[in-house]
């Protein structure tokens, strides 16, 4: 079927998508978008209020201020700080499980026990906290300093910070007065501020919104990430497959689908106990396979021991409907976040068996029953696990006889399970041969691309030309996220990769390494990942991050915790670059503050460029400077 509008890399989405239309069904995501229409200018700039009954309140040449007499830069700050703590509220609801989790750990409660005990020993020195007792003892230890971090007030900076952060960014930090407490005060004073008439100075809330950035950055990137290496291990080199072709019929199929992977680990380990299998060939099924979905999947595959139980990865956020779609799916356990309301709809006309179950307080869909027991409780989660297990096992009896099954065929492989430690074994035990690599001009530098996928260009079209222009020009790609998902589907996360889309330098420096030419660093989350690597890079050369030939990257952004990972990797000292343009151009003095003076400031600035191949030229520029 042709389909002007269906515009994606994925042949098993366009696949799926001419199937429902086979059937009749028009509602997936591309024919939304088309429906709406044109999109608000004044909204696409940040230059409309609705905070007040007074409004709603535009700022254009006419009429340069709204009702109350705010400009267009108090404005779009105060939109974008409403954004940024939004996003901080989601990320650090992910810490708070964690938090949960490490408490029932240290009551010696739960399936979690601590794999990676170096790294704990480490975190603990680290943290200036005694290392010495049992796991448990421990565990607690964390938690209850953890828990302090949280909570502290705006004027008690977060020692975690300072006994992480490289010494040349916190005193950047505390020159400019952002290093934050913990992030429960810090989210309750932004949201004072974005109140009508309290703060309209762009200046300040730009500040704000760095000190949420720091705040949610360290509590739930940078310690969330190091706890579920302590619980999982930490990453190693894996492979498998992905796209909707993992799927198989003649299986209970379940998938684990979100941002939080605590309760998803659980239920594919348990999964593959005989008990359920054979339980899952009684009702006629061969048997039981857990595939993951966007981060929840992209966690789990990072490491030998929890990869080993999931199936394949079935895609990103926007894949899910057609993941659905298939009738192949039994179960899709729903956990915070990017559970699309699309899929109640989905589900629901095409009545299909398929259950969807939310395992999280915050997720809700309409007309989607969630109970309270299988929300996520680290105490009971296998009794939980078991419950999701049998629920899934009793959709595969109800499968529709007269529904169709369609699964494409595609299915990619790739290689995943990269962070500090597995990337540097497979640089022979240091970084040195990175940076002679740079050195030599073989790569001109690495960018993080840790990103979402948008609807503003299809699904995924802009990340797919912009990685194959970042690689044409020699440039490694470390990524993580829903783009993770894309990168795998489309060949650049294995050998292909680096046959078919890299430049002969970057071609040559993996072939002699064995490795992709773009690194799966696993979930969104694992930006905290990316700049673990960050700061031991400049550790190890004894420069501030800014030095570094790295830039960060977000080239289809979505959800408002990507930009506290953009607040992160700019306070780290790393150069930006976001698309699609932020809601701030509305303001002149505010995107002049965040696009060029904020570089005087941390030493990096936020770039914007809406078109993939000089967006690349961009950030081969910049990487020229860092390293002539």
């Amino acid at each position: 079927m042709s389909c002007d509008y269906c515009v994606t890399p994925h042949q098993s989405v366009k696949e799926m998508h001419s199937f429902l239309n086979s059937m009749g069904f028009k509602h997936t995501f591309f024919e939304r978008v088309k429906r709406q229409g044109a999109i608000c200018h004044f909204g696409e700039q940040g230059r409309c209020c609705t905070l007040c009954p007074d409004g709603p309140c535009r700022i254009k040449r006419r009429a340069p201020r709204g009702k109350c007499g705010i400009d267009a830069d108090g404005l779009a700050a105060r939109n974008l700080l409403r954004l940024v703590n939004q996003g901080g509220a989601a990320y650090t609801h992910d810490f708070k499980t964690t938090l949960k989790t490490l408490k029932a750990v240290a009551q010696g409660k739960g399936p979690f026990k601590v794999k990676d005990r170096q790294k704990l020993l480490w975190f603990l020195d680290r943290l200036g906290l005694s290392t010495e007792g049992s796991d448990e003892e421990l565990i607690g230890r964390l938690a209850d300093f953890l828990e302090k971090e949280f909570m502290k007030d705006l004027n008690q900076p977060m020692t975690l910070i300072e006994k992480l952060a490289p010494e040349s960014r916190v005193e950047i930090w505390k020159n400019l007065g952002i290093i934050p407490g913990g992030y429960i005060f810090e989210s309750h004073e932004a949201s004072a501020k974005v109140m009508p008439n309290i703060d309209t100075d762009y200046i300040d809330l730009a500040l704000t919104s760095l000190r949420l950035g720091l705040s949610a950055g360290f509590l739930a990137n940078i310690a969330t990430t190091i706890i579920r290496d302590i619980f999982f291990g930490s990453p190693d080199i894996t492979e498998g497959y992905a796209d909707i072709g993992v799927l198989d019929k003649d299986y209970v199929n379940i998938v684990v689908h979100g941002h939080v992977p605590w309760i998803g680990s659980v239920v594919a380990r348990k999964a593959k106990e005989r008990k359920f299998q054979n339980i899952a060939k009684s009702a006629g099924a061969k048997g039981i396979k857990v595939y993951g979905s966007l981060c929840t999947g992209q966690e789990l595959l990072q490491r030998p021991d929890t990869a080993r139980y999931i199936d394949g990865q079935v895609g990103n956020w926007l894949t899910q409907e057609f993941v659905a779609a298939t009738g192949a799916v039994d179960a899709f356990l729903m956990d915070k976040n990017c559970a699309a309301p699309g899929m109640a709809n989905l589900v629901q006309t095409l009545k299909l068996h398929t259950k969807l179950i939310p395992v999280s307080s915050v997720v809700r869909l309409r007309d989607v029953e969630a109970k309270q027991e299988y929300m996520y409780d680290p105490a009971v989660a296998e009794q939980q696990a078991e419950k999701l297990i049998m629920e899934a096992i009793e959709a595969y009896k109800n499968r529709r006889k007269t529904y169709k099954i369609h699964i494409p065929e595609n299915k990619t492989h790739y290689i995943a399970g990269f962070g500090v430690e597995s990337l540097l074994k497979v640089l022979g035990g240091t970084p040195d041969p990175l940076f002679e690599a740079i050195q030599s001009g073989a790569i001109k530098g690495v960018v993080g691309l840790v990103s979402c996928t948008t609807m503003k260009n299809g699904h995924g079209m802009f990340t797919y030309e912009f990685i194959k222009e970042l690689l044409k020009r020699d440039i490694l790609v470390l990524i993580a996220g829903c783009a993770s998902s894309l990168a795998q589907v489309e060949g650049f996360t294995n050998s292909r990769g680096r046959k078919e889309f890299a430049g002969e330098g970057l071609k040559a420096v993996c072939e002699a390494l064995d490795i992709p030419p773009v690194l799966n660093f696993g979930s969104c989350l694992d930006t905290g990942r990316m700049a673990l690597l960050i700061i031991a890079l400049a550790e190890y050369l004894g420069v501030d991050p800014s030095a570094l030939p790295v830039i960060a990257a977000a080239p289809e952004y979505y959800n408002n915790d990507a930009l506290i990972d953009g607040l992160l990797a700019v306070s780290l000292g790393i150069n930006t670059y976001v698309n699609p343009v932020p809601p701030i151009v509305g303001g002149p003095a505010f995107t002049r503050l965040l696009t060029r003076d904020l570089e005087d400031m941390l030493g990096a600035r936020f770039m914007i460029q809406p078109d993939p191949v000089k967006a690349a030229e961009l950030i081969e520029e910049e990487l020229k400077k860092k390293t002539s």
